[in-house]
């Protein structure tokens, strides 16, 4: 062969070799196309979807490399290869929830975004008939109510608060028979109130909207006090106790309608001879009878205005002594805490049935288990805490810190005190501390919920932050008990 056919053979393999490298290159960097999609189980496509919309910064580093690896991302948990369980609390996801992504996933138990940044509307859920748990809360979703969720007849838990949602609330809201849980405040609803009547449904909030007309008079909605309905100035009824203005019972008399005719011009129009009677003995009489009624009604002013304040002075003396009380006794469990981990072997994921809401009055709740500081909702009880699932996160100077995974699949991050590092504090001290941490709001800081303190114990819960201790982070460090669950 000669050396010009050896040569141009060499340049032919050469371009062939370079072509075929670019494609395959390219293939692995880009989300799989249509035929490459055909291949990967229905519930990786729906994942890879969600997250190409989702994830504009990349916080999921999601890789297939076997068939089965989806099952192993981040916040993902299978039975038997399909996806139940899809949980991103609190991972700094900014981008939109894309429509046709997650709503594939037909075997999906719970889904929780929550504490995020996506934004535009939220899509069309009717395809996730198995949902019993959604949390889309603090994040920036538009629109308005998403009609979908009402075709999802198993939802427990529906939480939506703190998005920029509009419009009115559907009256079929109550076709959500097994509701427990509904959390809609924090948007911009308007419109009534629907009827609701779930007689399962414990913790309700729609506060902080625009919602006007009387709350209906229901059995469900009268157990809710005045909180769960706060700041919608145009609320009124029974339920918020403020009265609703209504028309007069009576319309003023028409124009044309004539006086009717005195009582001795029509005896005298009969020829009867009636004397008038004298006109001022009746100015003497109607003197007098509105000096006394003016004397009553003031005097009874009077009395109102003193057993107000008398009243008022009395609740703010019943508040400040129950604000200084402290919590004479601990339960076992917190005394003597063991680690649990949440049965990752388990076919299917149960959800408690029944959640207790603290519905009490101020004072009440102020001698409770748990003390909530200033402006934060009471989600969940002592007990309830105590119950949840536990696992060691690490242990400090002062303390030591555990991941709780509630049944209502909340998590929150809990630190037990060292009693004989902090007994130097007083209780009156450590509260004050706490309620003026427990108000420090800044993107830096991990918020603090709530405290509680009995004796020689003292436990304070904040927000659970998913990516590890900030000393890991710089030194690339990861300890041997620090293990994540999703």
């Amino acid at each position: 062969m000669s050396p010009l056919m050896l040569l141009l053979c060499f340049l032919l393999q050469l371009i062939y070799t370079f072509y075929f490298c670019s494609s395959s290159a390219a293939a692995a960097t880009t989300t799989p196309s249509a035929p490459f999609n055909s291949l990967l189980p229905s519930d990786a496509v729906s994942l890879l979807s969600f997250k190409s919309k989702a994830d504009l910064d990349n916080k999921l580093h999601y890789t297939l490399n076997e068939r089965f690896d989806y099952c192993q991302w981040r916040g993902v948990k299978c039975v038997q290869g399909r996806v139940v369980r899809f949980v991103l609390q609190g991972f700094s996801l900014r981008g939109t929830f894309p429509a046709n992504s997650l709503t594939h996933l037909d075997q999906l138990l719970i889904l929780n975004l929550r504490n995020n940044s996506l934004s535009g509307p939220i899509p069309d859920l009717s395809g996730l008939p198995n949902l019993k748990t959604l949390f889309l809360d603090h994040n920036f979703f538009s629109g308005t109510f998403p009609f979908s969720v009402l075709s999802i007849h198993r939802l427990v838990i529906l939480d939506l608060s703190r998005n920029n949602l509009t419009g009115p609330l559907p009256v079929r809201l109550t076709v959500l028979d097994r509701l427990n849980y509904l959390r809609l405040d924090s948007n911009w609803f308007n419109g009534s109130i629907p009827p609701l009547n779930q007689t399962q449904l414990q913790i309700f909030n729609v506060s902080n909207n625009n919602l006007t007309g009387p709350v209906p008079v229901t059995p469900t909605l009268k157990k809710f006090n005045v909180r769960s309905f706060l700041r919608n100035p145009s609320l009124c009824g029974e339920v918020v106790d403020k009265p609703c203005r209504s028309a007069p019972f009576f319309d003023s008399p028409s124009s044309s309608a004539s006086p009717p005719t005195p009582l001795y011009q029509n005896a005298q129009s009969q020829g009867i001879l009636i004397t008038p009677p004298p006109q001022h003995k009746h100015k003497k009489v109607g003197v007098v009878l509105g000096f006394v009624v003016g004397t009553l009604i003031l005097i009874a002013a009077v009395l109102c205005l003193f057993a107000f304040v008398k009243k008022r002075r009395e609740e703010t003396e019943t508040e400040s002594k129950a604000t200084k009380c402290t919590i004479e006794s601990i339960t076992n469990s917190a005394a003597n805490a063991t680690v649990s981990e949440p049965d990752d072997s388990s076919q299917e994921i149960k959800l408690e049935k029944e959640m207790k809401v603290l519905q009490a009055p101020k004072q009440q709740m102020k001698s409770g288990n748990l003390i909530f500081c200033s402006g934060e909702i009471e989600l969940y009880s002592l007990e309830q805490l105590m119950r949840a699932s536990a696992e060691l996160l690490g242990r400090g100077t002062i303390g030591t810190t555990y991941k709780a995974l509630m049944a209502s699949q909340l998590i929150v991050s809990v630190k037990r005190l060292d009693a004989g590092k902090t007994s130097i504090t007083s209780a009156e001290a450590f509260e004050q501390h706490m309620e003026s941490v427990g108000m420090l709001r800044h993107p830096n800081l991990v918020a603090v919920r709530a405290y509680f303190q009995a004796k020689q114990e003292r436990l304070v819960i904040y927000d659970y932050q998913p990516n590890g201790s900030l000393f890991n982070l710089i030194h690339g460090k990861v300890s041997n008990f620090l293990i994540y669950h999703y």
